[in-house]
């Protein structure tokens, strides 16, 4: 049986494990704070530093990459990476079609989202405990389980190498994780303001977009925000129903910069560099909503 002493060490004196509980106490929040933030630094240094190498890179020339320096001086630096990969008519085409299927989506997913999202949080009928776990569990198996099966339902439905077959592909995949997402966040707006809102002559239509859509803004934002970096970095499924250079996007699109005997890497880590700036600049605009909707509870079961 353990007696007192075996919580010290043999001088006596408390052992590590007590010393540091000790030296981060709770009363000494300078130093909790300073181990927390020097943890986080090297943590985000460990995660960031190659994303920063690649932005750096990519204005540098396809000689430095093969060269043995580690880091570019300014003559190596130029715009002529930039200049030259935006120039090109198809990466063009993927950038406007990428735009225009990852805004479609992450529309459609919201709009549908938020009313059955609603529905399933203020109403009760059969099946609908039931469904929610349905929809809980389409996340838990990859898509190229059903790729096939997939395929052949949007080849019957016509929707082959158009970019509406791939924006409903993607709602499909979205739309069951983004109602769960927002059912949730409906779930924390209590109820009293529903009856408040009908006592004053408010409509269910009404009661939605004007009382609970701006309360679970942050919901929907991290709902968007989830869709558009799902559909804007999907490579399989376009892969897929893409047949042709007009329906490709951005993360197909990355292969204009590699053939079957050589890889142009300079101009392809300028094209990753180029793809990656949407949704740095969204979650820029929606982060106060993003990282609030991220701490609420908007994960809660039913």
């Amino acid at each position: 049986m353990a007696t007192e002493t075996d919580s010290r060490d043999r001088t006596g004196g408390l052992n590590a494990v007590q010393r540091l509980d000790a030296w981060l106490d709770e009363d000494m929040s300078p130093r909790r704070a300073l181990v927390v933030y020097l943890v986080l630094g090297l943590y985000f240094t460990f995660l960031l530093l190659p994303v920063v190498y690649m932005v750096l890179v990519s204005f540098t020339t396809q000689e430095f990459l093969f060269s043995s320096a580690l880091v570019p001086s300014l003559s190596d630096l130029s715009l002529d990476n930039y200049a030259t990969v935006l120039s090109r008519g198809q990466f063009q085409q993927y950038f406007v079609n990428s735009v225009i299927v990852s805004t479609s989506t992450t529309l459609t997913v919201l709009v549908v989202g938020i009313f059955a999202g609603y529905s399933m949080s203020r109403f009760e009928y059969p099946g609908r405990g039931g469904l929610l776990y349905a929809f809980l569990s389409t996340q838990m198996l990859p898509i190229v389980l059903i790729l096939i099966p997939f395929y052949l339902l949007m080849f019957n439905l016509g929707l082959i190498d158009s970019l509406l077959g791939i924006i409903v592909a993607h709602s499909v995949i979205g739309i069951p994780l983004g109602t769960w997402l927002l059912k949730g966040y409906f779930d924390d707006i209590p109820e009293s303001l529903d009856e408040a809102a009908k006592m004053d002559g408010c409509s269910e239509f009404g009661l939605l977009w004007r009382i609970l859509v701006p309360l679970a803004m942050p919901g929907i934002a991290v709902a968007g925000f989830y869709t558009f970096i799902l559909s804007w970095n999907d490579f399989l499924l376009v892969s897929v129903l893409s047949q042709t250079a007009a329906t490709r996007t951005l993360p197909f699109g990355l292969q204009l910069f590699q053939s079957q005997n050589a890889v142009a890497w300079n101009l392809l880590i300028t094209a990753a560099v180029i793809t990656m700036i949407p949704v740095i600049l969204l979650f820029a605009v929606a982060q106060k909503w993003v990282v609030e909707g991220l701490a609420s509870g908007g994960m809660k079961g039913t």
